[in-house]
């Protein structure tokens, strides 16, 4: 069954299957694929939203069109926006589900790039709010420290709220291949900490990528980068504040704080 991922009209398409198969389709609707960072966005956006869309997004993972770059030595590259993955069809050449790049290929992409012993300090286990925060290639996928910050606080109260977890948002490699090979990073559901996973395959019949509509992209308040003007931190305050005034102020005079607050 379809997710459900709109309120009203399909500014965000679902495109489930094969990355192979369904990026082309995506492509060819005239849409984008959905970035880590708009996936982050979209999950702050449908926190107090339709209870479909909210389990749509936290409870589902998705594909995104980041990528993960490996070179053969160990380096590993963070490229946002691949157009490589926005190219990728049922011809492309894969090696265990990773996109084959040609000799010198990865040289030419750019992103923030690390040694293998490097990114090894950051991956391989859930982390800690604080660790979540200052983590390099969450700062990056995120592009954003605020948004991250905002992001991380939704997810560690989500997760504890449901699951008890503590620790979350772990960041995963793949094993290193012979060849350089190329990965769409994957954000993983609420109930797996919403990890970020770079060694899903692109032929993997449960793949999904979310393709947004050109108008959602431009239209205000839609992009990746707009972060709201007030944090998780905030709502909390917020709610502990309308707590203590049910105490002492009438029902129906709080009542129109009460309704602007599930809009939030």
């Amino acid at each position: 069954m379809a997710l459900k991922l709109n309120a009203t009209r399909e500014a965000y398409r679902e495109f489930y299957g094969r990355n192979v198969e369904q990026m082309p389709k995506l492509v060819a609707d005239g849409r984008v694929p959905m970035n880590v960072a708009q996936l982050m966005q979209r999950r702050l956006d449908v926190r107090n939203s339709d209870a479909d869309i909210k389990s749509s997004y936290l409870d589902n993972y998705f594909y995104t069109g980041d990528a993960v770059v490996y070179h053969s030595d160990g380096r590993v590259k963070i490229v946002l926006d691949s157009q490589t993955l926005r190219e990728i069809n049922l011809q492309s050449q894969l090696s265990a589900g990773a996109l084959v790049l040609a000799d010198g290929v990865y040289e030419t992409l750019q992103g923030k790039e690390f040694t293998r012993k490097e990114s090894e300090k950051h991956v391989g286990n859930s982390l800690t709010r604080e660790q979540v925060k200052s983590n390099p290639i969450w700062r990056d996928l995120a592009r954003d420290t605020g948004l991250l910050a905002d992001y991380t606080d939704c997810i560690f109260a989500e997760a504890k709220q449901r699951f008890n977890y503590d620790k979350n948002m772990g960041v995963y490699l793949s094993d290193k291949q012979k060849v350089p090979t190329i990965r769409a990073w994957c954000v993983r559901r609420l109930v797996y900490r919403s990890d970020a996973y770079g060694g899903y395959d692109l032929d993997n019949d449960d793949g999904r990528l979310v393709g947004i509509a050109p108008e959602a992209l431009s239209a205000p308040g839609k992009g990746a980068s707009n972060v709201r003007a007030y944090s998780i931190a905030d709502l909390q305050s917020f709610d502990s504040t309308m707590k203590g005034l049910e105490a002492i102020v009438r029902p129906e005079l709080l009542e129109p704080f009460a309704q602007l607050r599930k809009k939030l």
